[in-house]
């Protein structure tokens, strides 16, 4: 007997909202969180939104790399803080012990390169 199967996408948010709506699925949103990678079936309603938010959030983010985008005046200020030191970072001033303290608190025990802007915010917070 032949028979026919009819796979038909549903909106994720609909069906978790338990409304009993089945909404029909407009977009595949795909996103990635903690290290793993996610799609979110949206109907019409539902897409707008979860890419407006997913927007904002990946604005606030580090882009996988662990560097961050410097835009304007922040990297105008960055650039002359080294240059204003004589080339020197703010990290690469510290002793030792304020080196070790800093990378406890910052929570960065091998990182390679470390923005001024970080070891001012430490500075700020009274060296902890």
């Amino acid at each position: 007997m032949p028979t026919r199967t009819i796979v038909q996408d549903l909106c994720d948010v609909c069906y978790a909202e338990a409304s009993g709506l089945e909404s029909e699925a407009s977009a595949r949103l795909r996103f990635g969180f903690l290290g793993r990678d996610y799609v979110l079936l949206a109907c019409e309603k539902h897409a707008d939104p979860i890419r407006n938010e997913l927007q904002r959030l990946s604005e606030l983010g580090t882009p996988d790399g662990g560097r961050r985008r410097v835009v304007g005046a922040q990297r105008a200020s960055r650039m002359t803080s080294s240059v204003d030191s004589g080339g020197k970072t703010l990290f690469s001033q510290l002793d030792d012990d304020e080196k070790l303290r800093f990378r406890f608190w910052a929570e960065l025990p091998h990182a390679r390169r470390i923005a001024d802007a970080r070891v001012q915010a430490w500075i700020d917070a009274g060296r902890p």
